[in-house]
C-alpha cells in the first residue's frame, strides 16, 4: 500500500515554490513557510488530497499548489489551475451579488416580501420573509430543503415548489439559522426579477465583467480535466446533492472555480466593486452588503445560543458548533471583527480583511484516497491558516485597527455584570475598561422633568423648545434639550444627592470608549481637541458613508421639510423630523444606544488646555456634515450655552 502513496507524498512535498524575494515587503517569509508547513502536513496525514493557496495584501500576492487533483485511477498534480466545487461559497460570490446587483437596479428591494416576486412563497407565516431576512438567514426555513421529510428525487422545478412550501421555524428576523433552502428562494427571486436564468445573469453581469474565465457552473468540455473530483460519480458534478438534482445550478450551491479568478473577486470587493477599470457595483453597495446588517441581540438558538453578526450574504462574526472556537474560524485569531467571509462544504474558503486590505483563499480535495470525513479538521486548518496569513502581514498592528468591531468576548464579559437601574427607571451598563456604568439612553424629559420640579431655580427654556414653529423634544421619553453643562452637571449632583450614589457626566476618554475607539485613541497625554476628527471613516454605526437607513437620527429628508435652510443629508430618512425617543435605533455592542445622533451630549472635559470651552460629543439630529458624524469629532461650547440639539447623559460611579 506504501508504494501506491509515493507518487501523492511527493506530490505534496515537492509543491512548486514561488520566490519569496518579490514578496518579503509585503510578508514574512518565515510565516508564509508556515503556512506551506501546515497545508504539507494535512496531505501527508491523509486529512486532504490536495489544495491550492492564496494569500494577497494589496496587490502583493503568494500563491502555491499542493498535493494531488486526484488521487485515482492515476495520481494528478495540483495545479493553480485547479477548478473546485465552491459548495456554500456559491452563495455570496453568485447569489448575494445578483441579489444586490437587482438592488443596485431598482429591480429588487431588501426589505421586499419574497412573496412579491415570487406569488406562491405564501403561506405558513412565509409571507413575513422578506429578502434581507434570506440574505441573513434570520428566515427561519430549513437548513436544507425538505430537513424534516424524505429527499425529493425529481427536478429543478420540483425542488423550488418544496421550497416555497417549506414552513418557517420561527418568527422571521427573530433568529439566526443558517439555510441553504433561503438562498435556493433567492436564486428563484432573481430569475423572477430579471428574466433571465440564474446562471447566465451571474456569468454576463459578474464573472465576464471581471474576467473570471474558468467560473462557471456545470463545468464541461476541456475545462472537465482540471476539476477537482469530489464524491460525485462523474467529475464535473456538483457535490450537493439538492443542486445536482436541480441541473447543476441553484442558488445555495453550484458554482466551480480557481484560486485566480476569486482572487479576482475578493480584489475587486477591496476595490469596493471595481477592477481593471470595470465597475461591477456602487461603492455603497460593497458597503452594505460587508457591514453588519443583523439586528442587535440577534442570537443563534443551535450554537448555544450566542449572538451572530452578519453582513447582506457574508459572515462576519457567526458562531458554530465546531470546539473549540465559538466564533467565525475562518477569520482566524488575529483579523480583526469586521472582515468577511464565507466556507463551503467541500473545504473551500474565503476570509477578506479590509483593514489591512489581505485576503485568504484556500480550496482544496479532501475526497478520495483514502481520505474520510475530515470537515471537522478541514475547518480548524481554516482557523490556523487564517491566523497564520494574518502574522505573515507585514507593518500592520491588528491589536489596534481603527473601525474594528468589538469581538464577542469583550461584549460579553460587560453583559455579565447586572445592569442597574436607578429610582428614576434610568438603566446603567457597565463600559469595560472603565470604572464606570454608563445610562443605556440620554437624559430624557421624563428624567430632567423629576429634578427641575424640585428645583425651582432650574432653567426652564427646557420645556419648551421650538424649532420652525415645531416642538422639539415634547414627548417624555425624548431626550431633553436646550441643557448646558452647567445643567447638565446640576442634574447629575441632585441625582446623586436624591440617591446616595456618585454620578456625573462621562469623560472625554469614557465617551470614546463606550462608542468603541478607546483602544485606537490615546489614553493619556492627549487633549479633545488633538483628537477630533482623527480617526477617519469610523463613525458609530461603522465605515460606510452615507449612513445606512436606520444607523441613528440625523439631519434627514423629514427635517428638510420643516425647514428649506437646514442641512440635511441627501436620500438619507430615519422617520424623525426631530428628536427621536430615546433607544429608537438598534445600540451598539455593549447595549448603549444613541452614541451617534439625536442629541449632542455633554463631557466633563475641557476641549484644550486653556480651560474656557467644554466637550460635546456625538452629533445629533440636526448633523449632515460627515465630519460631525465621525466617533473621533468633539465639539466644542462654553460651560453656559444651551442651544436645540443639546442634551446629556449621565454614568455612574461604584462607590469606593
Amino acid at each position: 500500500m506504501k508504494h501506491l502513496l509515493l507518487p501523492f507524498l511527493i506530490a505534496a512535498l515537492f509543491a512548486q515554490v514561488p520566490a519569496y524575494a518579490a514578496i518579503d515587503e509585503s510578508f514574512h517569509p518565515e510565516k508564509l513557510a508556515a503556512l506551506d508547513a501546515e497545508i504539507v502536513q494535512a496531505v501527508t496525514d491523509r486529512k486532504l488530497v490536495g489544495a491550492a493557496l492564496w494569500v494577497e495584501r494589496d496587490g502583493v500576492s503568494y500563491h502555491k499548489a499542493f498535493g494531488s487533483r486526484a488521487p485515482k485511477p492515476a495520481v494528478e498534480p495540483m495545479t493553480e489551475d485547479t477548478i473546485f466545487d465552491m459548495a456554500s461559497i456559491t452563495k455570496v460570490i453568485a447569489t448575494a451579488s445578483a441579489v444586490m446587483l437587482c438592488v443596485e437596479r431598482g429591480q429588487v428591494g431588501l426589505d421586499d416580501p419574497v412573496s412579491q416576486h415570487l406569488a406562491e412563497f405564501t403561506g405558513d407565516g412565509r409571507e413575513k420573509i422578506t429578502i434581507r431576512h434570506l440574505l441573513m438567514h434570520t428566515s427561519g426555513l430549513q437548513v436544507n430543503l425538505n430537513g424534516t421529510k424524505p429527499p425529493f428525487s425529481s427536478n429543478r422545478q420540483e425542488a423550488y415548489a418544496q421550497a416555497c412550501r417549506e414552513k418557517p421555524m420561527f418568527e422571521p428576523g427573530t433568529a439566526f439559522s443558517y439555510s441553504s433552502v433561503g438562498a435556493m428562494v433567492l436564486g428563484m427571486v432573481i430569475e423572477h426579477a430579471t428574466g433571465r436564468e440564474f446562471s447566465d445573469f451571474c456569468n454576463a453581469e459578474i464573472f465576464r465583467p471581471l474576467k473570471m474565465k474558468d467560473t462557471q457552473f456545470r463545468p464541461s468540455g476541456d475545462t472537465l480535466r482540471r476539476v477537482a473530483p469530489t464524491d460525485t460519480a462523474e467529475r464535473g458534478l456538483v457535490n450537493d446533492t439538492v443542486a445536482r438534482h436541480m441541473g447543476g445550478v441553484a442558488g445555495h450551491a453550484s458554482l466551480f472555480t480557481t484560486t485566480t479568478d476569486l482572487a479576482r473577486f475578493a480584489r475587486m470587493m477591496l476595490n469596493l466593486g471595481t477592477l481593471d477599470g470595470v465597475r461591477v457595483f456602487k461603492p455603497e453597495t460593497v458597503k452594505l452588503m460587508t457591514s453588519v446588517q443583523s439586528p442587535p441581540g440577534l442570537r443563534s438558538p443551535v450554537a448555544k445560543n450566542l449572538p451572530t453578526r452578519r453582513a447582506l450574504g457574508w459572515d462576519i462574526d457567526t458562531p458554530y458548533r465546531t470546539p473549540p472556537h465559538d466564533f467565525t474560524q475562518s477569520r482566524g485569531a488575529l483579523f480583526p471583527v469586521g472582515g468577511y467571509g464565507h466556507t463551503g462544504y467541500t473545504g473551500q474558503m474565503l476570509w477578506i480583511d479590509p483593514f489591512s486590505r489581505t485576503f485568504v483563499i484556500f480550496l482544496c480535495n479532501r475526497y478520495g484516497g483514502g481520505v474520510g470525513d475530515t470537515r471537522p479538521f478541514v475547518y480548524q486548518l481554516h482557523h490556523r491558516l487564517s491566523t497564520l496569513a494574518a502574522e505573515a502581514v507585514e507593518n500592520f498592528d491588528f491589536k489596534r485597527v481603527p473601525g474594528a468591531l468589538p469581538n464577542h468576548t469583550t461584549a460579553s464579559s460587560a453583559a455579565k455584570h447586572t445592569t442597574f437601574t436607578n429610582s428614576l427607571g434610568m438603566k446603567f451598563v457597565p463600559v469595560p475598561g472603565t470604572e464606570i456604568s454608563m445610562c443605556l439612553h440620554e437624559t430624557r424629559r421624563a428624567d430632567y422633568a423629576a429634578y427641575a420640579t424640585t428645583n425651582p431655580s432650574a432653567d426652564a427654556s427646557w420645556n419648551h423648545v421650538v424649532f420652525e414653529g415645531t416642538l422639539v423634544g415634547a414627548g417624555d421619553d425624548e431626550p431633553v434639550v436646550n441643557v448646558s453643562w452647567d445643567d447638565a452637571k446640576a442634574f447629575c449632583e441632585w441625582l446623586g444627592r436624591k440617591e446616595g450614589r456618585t454620578y456625573r457626566l462621562p469623560t472625554d476618554r469614557e465617551w470614546s470608549v463606550a462608542v468603541g475607539i478607546g483602544e485606537d485613541e490615546s489614553a493619556s497625554g492627549a487633549t479633545p481637541e488633538s483628537l477630533s476628527a482623527q480617526l477617519q471613516d469610523v463613525y458609530p454605526w461603522g465605515r460606510q458613508w452615507p449612513p445606512i437607513k436606520g444607523a441613528g437620527n440625523y439631519a434627514e429628508e423629514d427635517c428638510r421639510k420643516l425647514s428649506k435652510s437646514e442641512k440635511t443629508m441627501e436620500g438619507y430618512a430615519d422617520g424623525f423630523a426631530l428628536t427621536s425617543p430615546v433607544m429608537s435605533f438598534p445600540p451598539n455592542e455593549l447595549g448603549i444606544y444613541d452614541l451617534g445622533g439625536n442629541v449632542w451630549e455633554w463631557c466633563e472635559d475641557w476641549f484644550n488646555s486653556e480651560k474656557k470651552l467644554h466637550v460635546l460629543r456625538g452629533a445629533s439630529w440636526g448633523s449632515s456634515a460627515r465630519a460631525p458624524l465621525l466617533s473621533s469629532y468633539r465639539g466644542k461650547q462654553t460651560a453656559d450655552r444651551r442651544w436645540r440639539c443639546d442634551g446629556f447623559r449621565c454614568v455612574l460611579v461604584p462607590a469606593p
